[in-house]
């Protein structure tokens, strides 16, 4: 007995086909896991605190963060913290710390190499001796700058 749910199948045309695959297409290259990212060498300095240090040509580019947070400048943009980041892994810094400011939309760093941001001192970077006046995800960085974070009052 045949069932009552069975549907004729409707005619497609070419033209419908083409519509269905458009939108089915993968999304361009940026977009992807796999999309080149711009990638730049520079310096990275720690002051104000009883570590001091500057570490050779770091190689940064966008990406995630702390909690799975994806820093990028302009969306493509390596950073000032992506920059942080790297350096701690390609180097070492003794560790860093930084929590997501929902407020803010960014990070705030509060501890390198265990000098611990308080109520009296902060993290702040400066990109080539200019303090970033955005979040430091939110500052693109070029190849050759030199970026520094510094524990101030």
């Amino acid at each position: 007995m045949p069932s009552s749910l069975v549907r004729k199948a409707a005619p497609v045309t070419a033209a419908g086909l083409a519509c269905a695959l458009a939108f089915a297409a993968a999304p361009p290259a940026a977009a992807g896991p796999a999309a080149a990212l711009p990638t730049v060498g520079v310096r990275v300095g720690v002051t104000g605190g009883a570590y001091t240090g500057s570490v050779g040509i770091v190689r940064t580019a966008a990406r995630t963060v702390f909690g799975g947070y994806y820093c990028a400048a302009n969306g493509t943009d390596p950073t000032p913290l992506t920059a942080l980041v790297d350096a701690q892994e390609q180097y070492g810094l003794g560790g860093v710390r930084a929590y997501w400011d929902a407020a803010k939309k960014d990070f705030v760093v509060t501890d390198i190499h265990g000098d611990v941001a308080d109520g009296k001192k902060k993290w702040n970077a400066y990109v080539n001796e200019k303090k970033i006046t955005t979040g430091p995800c939110g500052t693109a960085i070029k190849d050759t700058d030199k970026v520094r974070w510094t524990l101030e009052a």
